[in-house]
This record gives C-alpha cells, structure tokens and sequence, in this order.
C-alpha cells in the first residue's frame, strides 16, 4: 500500500513475522536497559533515556530502523540539560500500535 504523494502515510508495517519477532526483543531491551521512565497518551509514548551515550545511540539507531519500517511513525528525540526523551508518536487511526508499544513498555 502507498500514500499518495503529499498525503498520510499508510498505518502499515513492512517487516515479515520472523523481524517483527527480533524487533520486539530490541525494544524489550531497550526498555530494559536504557529507559528510566515512560509516558503514555493517546498518540504518544515518551521514554526517558539513561544519562549515557550508550543509551542514546542504542535508542536513536532502534528508533531510526522503525522508522523505516513504519513510515507513519513520528520519532523525535527531545534533548533538555537534564533528561534526553525519545518520543513515538502516532497519527489519528494508529492508536492501537501505540497502545501495543505501551503494553510492551508495561510488561
């Protein structure tokens, strides 16, 4: 499926079962090792990243592949003297793969 040229971008994922697998595990890990606090709402989910490097890379390089392959997406990182943010927001219709990353963020 494509959006048209200017439009949304279809509320669609590109990877096969077997990478959408691995790719849960990365964020489980990222989760794990490298978030210090989340925030949910409707169409956003903020992770508050550990004050390191490590933290950063690992999370901008995750953040980077799933945009790629969910196009719909919006990632940003939010850098403040005291905390650096990851932020995964979703349009109006997305919710539920919002809630999802919630749910993994939760368990």
């Amino acid at each position: 499926m494509t959006s048209e040229p200017g439009g949304p971008e279809p509320i669609a994922c590109s990877l096969d079962a077997g990478s959408f697998h691995e790719r849960v595990d990365e964020w489980r890990a990222l989760l794990a090792t490298s978030v210090t606090a989340v925030e949910a709402g409707d169409t956003a989910l903020r992770l508050q990243l550990r004050d390191s490097d490590a933290a950063l890379t690992t999370a901008v390089a995750l953040a980077q592949r799933e945009k790629e392959c969910c196009p719909f997406f919006d990632v940003s990182l939010v850098l403040e003297a005291d905390r650096r943010t990851l932020v995964l927001a979703v349009p109006d219709g997305a919710q539920q793969v919002l809630a999802d990353f919630v749910a993994l963020a939760s368990g």
